[in-house]
Parts: structure tokens; C-alpha cells; sequence
């Protein structure tokens, strides 16, 4: 019998490693699948842009305090999108120094230098990402690009206004970060805070404001496939980002959405979500959340979205004379899930 035990163990022990090592080769097999499609990889040296970047926080934190009316001068300057219009008067020195005072404020520029430390890499993302915006929209003007400390201002990282892009980054700190859990972020909204999603939030950002009047569907399916062009967007704004890094997805969320894409594109379809006009029934699909099931904890709120987007990949890999600019004006969406055959 001890024998039988043993031998059972050693089974079981052997089986559990076999099905890691499936699961590595497995998942190793997605991310390399993930990547983007070559008609996406393309040349943008006759289109590199550098954008115009303002540290705020380093400016603001940084002046004379004694000479405080001299040094709003120069940060009117250099940082006219927070410095501005009477800046000089008293009540707006006021709350310029209950800012500076403010604790939590302090705190958080300090800890930048621990947490962010250096803006290269986050420059090189952005300015490879709207290099590939000038290839694909040569016309729009370029924004500035301010970074500030907007003492955890998480409903609210990232602001975009016709000139400029305005980023806290003090909600870039990593997902550990003590003050996020002290201001009870929920933990599926925290784990995006980390310093390598800037940019594609940033984009995700811009091209729900540039193709507002375009992104408005009625059905889930057609906001499925509304979201999915967002996307797509940034997939064509950065290409060589994983899908993990570009959804804000783990590692383990992402895997889950490509093995059960099948399976979850039947169970939205027997459960007749896909033309309900109801948006209270299939919201958890569209909005971030911790899971879309509570049985399958790996399977990401926003699940819905990454169907869209391959539903908006098959349509594009179909039709290759469809410019970008073309499909994020293209409100029909029936004819885009008809035209893209998909079938997972």
C-alpha cells in the first residue's frame, strides 16, 4: 500500500509538472502570436517626431518660495497650461502654497525619484507612439505633453485638451504603491498604475476624444466593436508592444482572453447579449472590473473589448484598402462584423 502511495504521489507530482511546462510552452506560443500583424510594422523615419515635454511638478517644486510673484513669471512661461490668466493674485498664491504645503503632495513628489526616477523611457514611448500618429494623421498638430503631481487623482489621470496631454504622474507608481490601497483603489484599477502603461493610456486617451462622434454604438456588439477600434488605435500607434502591456491586462488575463475566445464569444451569443440594447446587462464586459466571471477569476473585466478588437482585426486583415483613418469614422457597424467574418 505505501508502495501504491508513493508511486501515486510521484504520478501526480510528474503530472503537475507536465501541465506547467504545457502551460509555459502554451503561453509562450500566445505572446509571440500577440504580436502585430506586419502591416502594422512600418517605417516611420520620414514621419520621427520629439515632442514638447513640461515637467511641472519639477518646476513647481523646485521655486523660491521668497520670491514667489518673480518665480510665478517663469512658470507662466514654461507652464502656461497651469500658470495662467491673473496668476498673481492673492487668493490663487493662496492655494498655489496650501498645494505646495499639502502633505500628501510632498510626499508624492518625493517618491518620485524611487518610483519613475528617470522620463526616458517614458519620452521614447510617446515620442515613438505619435510618430507613428504623424505617419497615419500628417495633418493634426502635435501635442504638448505636461506631467504634474495631482495627489492621486486616479478618476482622472490623463486630460486631453485640443493643445496638450496632461498626465499625474504620481498615478504611475506601480500597482504597490502604499497610497493607492490607503485611498482604497480597487485592486483591478491599481494594477494599472505602472510607469511602462503611460503611453498606451495616453493614446487610448487621445483617440476617445479625437473619434468621440464615432465610437457611440447602441447594441453591445456594435460597442464591442467601437471599443475595439480604440484598440486597434493603439496597436497601430505602438506595434511592437505586447497585447498585455497595450490592454493593461496580467499576463494571466491576457492568456485567458485568447484560449476562451471561442468559448466566450458562444456563451454571448446563446446568452443573446450581443444586440441588447440594455447596457446595465453587459456592462461588466465593457468596464473595467476584476473578472467578468466570478468561476474564471483570470478573465479580465473589458473582456468584451478584446473581442471587438479581433472582430475590428479580421475586418482589417479583409479589407487592406481601409485606412485607420477610414475605419475610426466608420460608424457602421454591422457592416464591419458582416465584412469581418469572424468565426473564432
Amino acid at each position: 500500500m505505501t508502495f501504491s502511495i508513493l508511486n501515486f504521489t510521484k504520478l501526480n507530482k510528474a503530472i503537475d509538472s507536465c501541465m506547467k511546462n504545457v502551460f509555459i510552452l502554451f503561453l509562450f506560443i500566445v505572446l509571440i502570436s500577440s504580436c502585430s500583424e506586419p502591416k502594422l510594422i512600418i517605417d516611420v523615419s520620414q514621419n520621427n517626431v520629439k515632442l514638447n515635454f513640461k515637467h511641472y511638478e519639477k518646476g513647481l517644486f523646485n521655486i523660491n518660495r521668497e520670491e514667489i510673484e518673480k518665480s510665478l513669471d517663469e512658470l507662466a512661461k514654461n507652464y502656461p497650461a497651469f500658470i495662467n490668466g491673473n496668476y498673481k493674485d492673492p487668493s490663487k498664491i493662496f492655494q498655489l502654497n496650501s498645494y505646495l504645503n499639502n502633505k500628501l503632495n510632498v510626499i508624492l513628489y518625493k517618491d518620485w525619484e524611487e518610483r519613475i526616477g528617470s522620463y526616458n523611457q517614458f519620452h521614447n514611448d510617446l515620442n515613438t507612439a505619435f510618430s507613428h500618429y504623424n505617419y497615419y494623421f500628417p495633418d493634426d498638430s502635435l501635442p504638448t505633453i505636461y506631467t504634474y503631481i495631482s495627489g492621486i487623482n486616479y478618476e482622472e489621470p490623463i486630460v486631453i485638451t485640443p493643445k496638450e496631454i496632461i498626465i499625474g504622474i504620481d498615478l504611475f507608481y506601480g500597482k504597490d504603491y502604499d497610497y493607492y490601497s490607503q485611498f482604497q483603489i480597487p485592486n483591478y484599477i491599481s494594477q494599472t498604475f505602472r510607469k511602462e502603461y503611460v503611453a498606451p493610456k495616453v493614446m487610448r486617451n487621445l483617440a476617445k476624444h479625437k473619434f468621440a462622434a464615432f465610437l457611440k454604438g447602441e447594441t453591445m456588439l456594435e460597442n464591442m466593436i467601437s471599443l475595439g477600434k480604440i484598440e486597434y488605435f493603439i496597436e497601430a500607434m505602438m506595434p511592437t508592444m505586447m497585447d498585455s502591456a497595450r490592454f493593461q491586462f496580467t499576463t494571466k488575463q491576457m492568456v485567458w482572453c485568447y484560449s476562451h475566445e471561442k468559448s466566450f464569444w458562444k456563451h454571448l451569443t446563446m446568452k443573446k447579449h450581443l444586440f441588447s440594447k440594455d447596457y446595465h446587462t453587459y456592462k461588466k464586459f465593457l468596464q473595467p472590473g476584476p473578472f467578468v466571471s466570478s468561476l474564471e477569476r483570470d478573465s479580465p473585466g473589458r473582456a468584451g473589448i478584446f473581442i471587438g478588437y479581433r472582430i475590428v482585426k479580421d475586418f482589417m486583415d479583409k479589407n487592406p484598402k481601409v485606412t485607420l483613418q477610414e475605419l475610426m469614422k466608420n460608424t457602421d457597424f454591422t457592416t464591419i462584423f458582416k465584412a469581418s467574418k469572424y468565426n473564432p
